[in-house]
């Protein structure tokens, strides 16, 4: 079973609005709020590669000699191995977290156009608000399902 983390957002809101809970639906609510601390948690931990970017490109610095051009070699192949086991790390819960959370946005910027749509005086420009909903929609049907 798969679930959203705007599933889990809707869970949350519902709990929270609902008063006190039942011990069932506080273990319930530790866990969902789990869930999206775990989301965060990964999002940080994929984004370490910049970081190990920033390193190889201040080891493998200029140098003169044989000696700095073997010590360059030797930083590179290091960071290499240490790229390629970095990269080799698979997400794909993460990635579908993180893809729902941009859909989400997405989503919330759907329904403002829809509004500004609704609102507006002339028939071009709700058009233009209604189409720009419609082509924001598709999108965050696309993040979806790639996240899949």
């Amino acid at each position: 079973m798969t679930i959203t983390l705007q599933a889990v957002n809707e869970l949350i809101q519902s709990l929270e609005s609902a008063g006190e809970l039942s011990i069932k639906e506080a273990k319930v609510m530790a866990l969902a709020k789990a869930y999206q601390q775990l989301a965060a948690e990964n999002v940080g931990m994929k984004s370490f590669g910049d970081t190990l970017h920033e390193i190889k490109s201040s080891l493998v610095g200029g140098g003169h000699g044989h000696m700095a051009k073997a010590d360059m070699q030797a930083q590179s192949a290091v960071m290499d191995v240490i790229f390629d086991a970095f990269d080799a790390i698979e997400t794909p819960a993460t990635d579908r977290i993180v893809a729902g959370i941009k859909a989400d946005g997405v989503e919330m910027f759907v329904e403002k156009c829809r509004e500004k749509s609704k609102q507006a005086i002339s028939s071009d420009i709700r058009d233009n608000w209604w189409l720009a909903s419609e082509h924001a929609d598709d999108f965050a049907k696309q993040l979806r399902e790639g996240a899949k």
